[in-house]
């Protein structure tokens, strides 16, 4: 198996970054929670990963937080069909859970969105930097790091 590395930057200011290293075999939930940790943010809210670089847009591939899931019968009917009219199936949208990072053959430099929080919308760019081979340590982690993380929730009294 082989380790997949990513540089994760902040939008709002992409002199801010992480570079985290994962296994292959890890989920797109498993590197959430990497960048999480990474920025020193807490895992409360729903995400997904816009592979198409762009908030919200439906044109592509979503990846979501399986607690974002289509809700009723009706939901998951409109999503198929709107998937087979934009000549997508199955569906382009589909749990984080789900997908391991080997399956989404990714080529170096590659970039990708993580949007965290729908409401506050946190947008951090991924880029894929290329592969390496595992060393006996624990997965994910963090290599690099650039610039001190934004607070989570800058405008919060506690």
């Amino acid at each position: 198996m082989r380790t997949f590395i990513f540089k994760v930057k902040l939008r709002e200011d992409r002199r801010i970054w992480r570079k985290i290293e994962t296994l292959g075999g890890q989920t797109l939930h498993d590197l959430h929670h990497a960048i999480l940790e990474a920025y020193g943010f807490d895992s409360d809210h729903l995400y997904s990963y816009f592979m198409s670089g762009r908030p919200w847009d439906l044109s592509g591939y979503e990846y979501y937080h399986p607690d974002a899931a289509p809700q009723s019968d009706l939901e998951v009917r409109m999503r198929e069909m709107t998937a087979r009219i934009r000549g997508r199936y199955p569906e382009s949208r589909l749990p984080a859970t789900e997908v391991k990072l080997e399956s989404l053959n990714l080529k170096p430099r590659q970039r990708f969105l993580y949007l965290y929080d729908y409401g506050d919308e946190w947008l951090f760019e991924v880029e894929f930097v290329g592969e390496d081979a595992p060393e006996d340590a624990a997965y994910p982690r963090v290599l690099a790091s650039r610039g001190e993380s934004p607070l989570q929730y800058e405008f919060y009294d506690e």
